[in-house]
């Protein structure tokens, strides 16, 4: 009888086990939880946030790029924006904490959403030394922004901007105040972290041909660019980050289309973009990286930074004493418009304009239709390294020398800009 009693109370607790086991609350449950969502049942909002501000300031626009959010005062991303040079602050609803951030022209001088901590935040402005409580005149919901993975994990940001957006907690505001949510959990299987985009093998559908790209003698741009590539990629993977490259290597996509090189990174929510070939001038001797106009050029700054750090030689432009710029840093051309006899708003790369989705106006310009279904996506930070010289023997045998520390550099750079933790390389420059 004990014997019988035994088994069936064994049988028991392991039924209650597989059943607390397979009911256990996962991180995959979560994964749509905004901060709301989180929080503890003692947390009265409607004591925490007003609902009505006597100083507002209305925002028309926002923008992603890389892991910066900008909010606009004006639609036109062309025109200097009024927030320009102004702080914006975010308030932490719960902790009173306040963040502070300064709004230089760069796209990616915003908002770093990456480095947020989990929190629901009230966003301001200090207009004239005033503080103004940020509004959309519409209702705004936006899908949640997942940010680069860190220590295998990632973020949601989620924007809301409604009267009705707080009612259920009794809380009714008379305009469309700016909220910020921020949960931490697992990173959405499908989505990438950097996307890697080795030049050669390019199609072109306006002309319905592929250009192979430079090569000459003992070196290639299909093939170098790529074996480059996938040491870069190994290197940023030792740190936890996603990592695809835009082709194999006989692989030859265009920079348009859903199948094209910018549309992989838009369909997997890539915020990293980095470009590599050879140099388009052979007056050029040392890597050069191109970054577009309308950032600031802090990425290509630091991988610069970074390749000098690790005793790399760059093309010898800017650097020099109060230089925006690090050694071997350039902006990218506008394309000239021929009717107007001026610059366009169009960059002369389809790998930075291309890739920085609204900010860099991807889609817009006649050839690229194909992308036209991008031009309101998140931007990915985007910087072409252009890393030897095909037709000088010298650059030619500084890269094979230095191949694997240029990779190295590339890498560290990316990662120290981005701020993510992890096993670095430094050694490898000593």
């Amino acid at each position: 009888m004990n014997k019988v009693i035994l088994i069936v109370t064994t049988i028991a607790l392991a039924a209650v086990a597989v059943f607390l086991f397979v009911t256990r609350p996962r991180e995959i449950d979560s994964l749509y939880d905004t901060y709301l969502d989180t929080l503890d049942e003692d947390v009265r909002l409607s004591e925490l946030i007003e609902p009505s501000f006597k100083e507002v300031y209305k925002v028309k626009e926002f923008t992603y790029y890389g892991e910066s959010l900008k909010f606009y005062h004006k639609k036109d991303l062309v025109k200097v924006d009024d927030m320009l040079g102004k702080n914006v602050v975010l308030h932490n609803v719960e902790t009173g904490e306040e963040i502070t951030y300064t709004y230089s022209n760069g796209a990616e001088d915003g908002i770093m959403v990456g480095q947020l901590k989990p929190g629901f935040y009230e966003v301001y402005i200090y207009d004239k030394f005033v503080k103004k409580r940020l509004y959309f005149d519409k209702e705004t919901h936006v899908e949640p922004f997942e940010t680069l993975r860190r220590n295998e994990k990632s973020k949601h940001v989620q924007i809301d901007a409604s009267k009705d957006f707080l009612s259920k907690y009794g809380i009714h505001m008379d305009r469309n105040y700016v909220f910020i949510s921020v949960t931490e959990t697992i990173p959405m299987a499908q989505t990438i972290d950097v996307l890697i985009d080795p030049c050669g093998n390019t199609y072109n559908p306006n002309t319905n041909t592929t250009t192979t790209g430079i090569s000459v003698g003992s070196v290639s741009e299909q093939k170098d660019a790529y074996a480059l590539a996938l040491k870069i990629k190994e290197d940023l993977e030792a740190y936890g980050l996603k990592v695809e490259l835009t082709r194999d290597e006989n692989g030859d996509p265009s920079y348009y289309g859903k199948d094209g090189r910018v549309g992989q990174g838009y369909m997997r929510n890539a915020k990293i973009y980095i470009s590599l070939g050879f140099l388009q001038d052979k007056d050029v001797d040392r890597p050069l990286i191109v970054a577009s106009p309308y950032t600031s050029a802090s990425f290509a700054n630091n991988v610069s930074y970074y390749m000098q750090k690790y005793n790399l030689e760059m093309y010898g432009v800017n650097g020099g004493a109060g230089s925006l710029y690090e050694r071997g840093v350039v902006l990218d051309g506008y394309i000239q418009d021929e009717e107007k006899m001026e610059e366009s708003i169009y960059e002369e790369l389809p790998q930075l304009r291309e890739s920085g989705g609204k900010v860099t106006f991807c889609g817009v310009i006649e050839n690229a239709k194909e992308n036209q279904r991008y031009q309101d996506c998140n931007g990915m930070y985007a910087i072409y390294i252009q890393f030897c010289n095909a037709y000088s023997e010298d650059s030619v045998l500084y890269y094979k020398s230095n191949m694997d520390m240029m990779a190295h550099a590339i890498a560290d750079g990316t990662i120290s800009y981005f701020e993510i933790e992890g096993e670095n390389f430094e050694a490898n420059s000593k």
